[in-house]
């Protein structure tokens, strides 16, 4: 019997050709797939997908192969098959199957040979036309940040690779510090930010509220995370002065991220543009303008539907901010959106500063950073600079004039493999140089 991988590889034989038409027109109720190579920019173009598996939260990884009535049949990275029913596939994923068929069945008319025939070793038939590729729409809202992105996509996700430093001040004003400062994270490859291309809308939108109170629930179009306006006590973190001037801190990870829209992007992107995109696939755009004709009122998720009836949220100036939930089809896993990115920690969290106040940070050098601040009109600093192979040395000062160094061994990457995931319990970290010394009311209660 006729291997379904194998049918791109028909038109090198005529023989082989003969025998696999045959076949085909004897097994009617078989779809076979076309699963030419993703498209993208910046990295390796790579022919599998990420599928998951609704009723468990599972992910495969592999390539569609056939369809067998309710059935659907992939072949995994290593080379296995695995046979589902269709229904076990989340929304998204049938939504691709049922467009790729419909690919298929386009391509087979009016001769339903035409796939077999027509197939050339870089199957780019399905991608491209006239040797282009294809571009996602949603990949223009990236491009004025495109030098500090690494942006690739397939016919599901737009990927984006990212540091997560922006290019614009931060931590200034923070006035409820854990002592963090911003490092530059490995959020590419495998470990990049995923946006989906072709949305689904939820049978049952989720809230932000008290949920979701891990990870990251947007990307900003500069490539920075977006958390839950809520911190992880489920407090705001804007109105508990944890934010800095432009709505980011950096998380125990020293990751830095926002909680709220990042409107100031506009300046940069124009108005009327998306700001963000959350983990749905939906866009985020700034503040509505209540005078103008096409204002319409927001739903309880922050969002609503524009005269074409594409969905999108808005920035808001109060709680939510932002997308107050998901309107689009996401997974919940460990309390977060999953999967995504994993920042990885260079040194141990430390305990909240109390009554400190963050009043400049700069970047002297390149790779060297030093964060100032106050406690009771005394300053203290922490300087640190990272080295290629990716160590950090640390000099802290503090109020009380007491210096200190600490130097840190390179963070524990993957960097082959997907990225861990971020729910349940995680692998204890590798013993790191304990914490510098605390003085005086440095010492404050979480």
């Amino acid at each position: 019997m006729m291997k379904p991988r194998n049918t791109h590889r028909i038109n090198q034989a005529p023989c082989r050709c003969i025998l696999a038409i045959a076949m085909m027109l004897a097994m009617p109720s078989i779809l076979l797939a076309h699963d030419g190579p993703h498209q993208g920019d910046a990295e390796t173009d790579n022919e599998s997908r990420t599928w998951t598996v609704g009723d468990s939260g599972a992910h495969l990884h592999g390539t569609f192969v056939a369809t067998f009535g309710d059935q659907v049949q992939l072949r995994s990275d290593d080379n296995r098959l695995i046979t589902l029913k269709m229904d076990r596939l989340n929304a998204a994923d049938r939504a691709w199957v049922t467009n790729r068929l419909g690919a298929i069945k386009t391509l087979n008319q009016p001769r339903q040979l035409r796939l077999v025939i027509q197939n050339t070793p870089n199957n780019n038939a399905l991608h491209s036309k006239g040797g282009a590729k294809l571009v996602p729409s949603i990949r223009e809202h990236f491009q004025p940040f495109s030098d500090s992105l690494k942006l690739r996509w397939d016919d599901d996700y737009l990927y984006v690779g990212s540091s997560g430093m922006p290019d614009h001040l931060m931590m200034i004003g923070i006035r409820s510090w854990q002592q963090q400062v911003p490092i530059p994270q490995q959020y590419f490859g495998q470990n990049a930010w995923r946006i989906p291309l072709n949305p689904v809308p939820a049978k049952q939108p989720m809230s932000t509220r008290n949920d979701f109170l891990r990870g990251a629930i947007a990307l900003a179009v500069n490539g920075v995370p977006i958390f839950n306006p809520l911190n992880n006590r489920g407090d705001d973190a804007l109105l508990f002065g944890e934010l800095d001037q432009y709505g980011g801190h950096c998380g125990r990870a020293d990751d830095y991220h926002y909680h709220i829209a990042p409107v100031h992007l506009e300046k940069t992107t124009g108005k009327g543009q998306p700001i963000a995109y959350a983990l749905d696939g939906y866009p985020i755009f700034g503040y509505q303008d209540e005078t103008s004709n096409d204002f319409a009122p927001l739903d309880s998720l922050g969002g609503h539907k524009d005269a074409s009836g594409k969905y999108h949220y808005h920035a808001t100036k109060t709680y939510p901010y932002l997308n107050g939930g998901f309107y689009g089809e996401v997974t919940k896993r460990g309390g977060q959106v999953d999967p995504q990115p994993r920042a990885e920690p260079i040194r141990p969290d430390l305990r909240p500063m109390r009554d400190a106040t963050i009043t400049d940070f700069t970047q002297p050098t390149p790779g060297s950073y030093r964060l100032v601040y106050e406690v009771g009109g005394k300053q203290g600093s922490v300087s640190y600079t990272l080295a290629d192979d990716g160590s950090a040395e640390f000099t802290f000062v503090g109020t009380n004039g007491r210096e200190t160094s600490q130097k840190y061994p390179p963070r524990n990457r993957q960097r082959d493999g997907p990225p861990p995931r971020n729910d349940g319990p995680q692998e204890r970290a590798p013993r790191r140089p304990p914490p510098p010394p605390r003085d005086g009311p440095e010492a404050g209660n979480r």
